[in-house]
């Protein structure tokens, strides 16, 4: 299993706003699953990954978990430490009209053994967002490393940096971002491989701004389509 969080200037606009309110969050209702429930037979194993809403609020924001079931039993022990880490790392509260805190969206895609798990957060008040991949192998329905995923997908580790690099470079030369600051960072440290959607290799990278912008220098993570060498745009 491995988490990639991006910190922005933008959190601390957040925090800022957050201490503007005295009311006090209201209860949150019991969990209730959301009909996005959806079938992946792609791979040699029956994958069910249903949306479970923990909190929501009534401008639409959302604290969401997956449910995944493989093979028609329940994978409690990913469900529980997913569940676990969403409503630890991003907490939400909610207020009688608004949500405060970072709102989530899963994501997810299956090839072969491999079952890829996307959490997409928001801050309720920035523009503000991040990404975390989880990688599952169907066989064992344990966290698997990246170079095992890359063989899944049919890459060695040489080809997966390479064409990440690729990637990155492409993308930084046709916008404002520190292109070799983004190529150096480029290894399983800053990069994880996922499956898409659609079931064709990605990965996800981290890209520099430019010293002097508004971020000043920090990173954004952005995700890859690696068949196409386009972003993946989730939200």
């Amino acid at each position: 299993m491995k988490k990639i969080t991006i910190v922005s200037i933008a959190l601390c606009l957040s925090i800022l706003a957050s201490g503007c309110t005295t009311n006090e969050p209201a209860q949150a209702s019991e969990p209730t699953t959301v009909t996005t429930a959806e079938e992946i037979t792609k791979a040699a194993h029956q994958v069910n990954v249903e949306v479970v809403t923990l909190q929501s609020s009534a401008d639409g924001d959302q604290q969401v978990v997956p449910k995944i079931t493989v093979d028609g039993v329940e994978a409690a022990e990913i469900n529980n430490t997913l569940s676990s880490y969403i409503q630890t790392e991003y907490p939400l509260d909610i207020y009688d009209d608004y949500a405060d805190g970072m709102a989530t969206k899963i994501y997810w895609g299956v090839k072969d053994n491999v079952l890829t798990i996307v959490i997409h957060a928001h801050e309720t008040f920035t523009d503000y967002f991040t990404y975390d991949v989880f990688n599952y192998d169907l066989d064992t329905l344990k966290a698997m490393d990246d170079s095992e995923v890359v063989k899944s997908l049919g890459m060695t580790d040489e080809e997966f940096i390479s064409k990440t690099s690729e990637i990155v470079k492409n993308f930084c030369s046709e916008r404002d971002y520190d292109l070799d600051k983004s190529l150096a960072a480029v290894g399983y440290e800053n990069c994880t491989p996922f499956v898409t959607p659609d079931g064709t290799p990605g990965v996800a990278a981290s890209i520099y701004f430019p010293a002097d912008s508004q971020f000043g220098g920090g990173a954004s993570l952005r995700c890859f389509n690696m068949a196409t060498m386009e972003p993946v745009n989730f939200a």
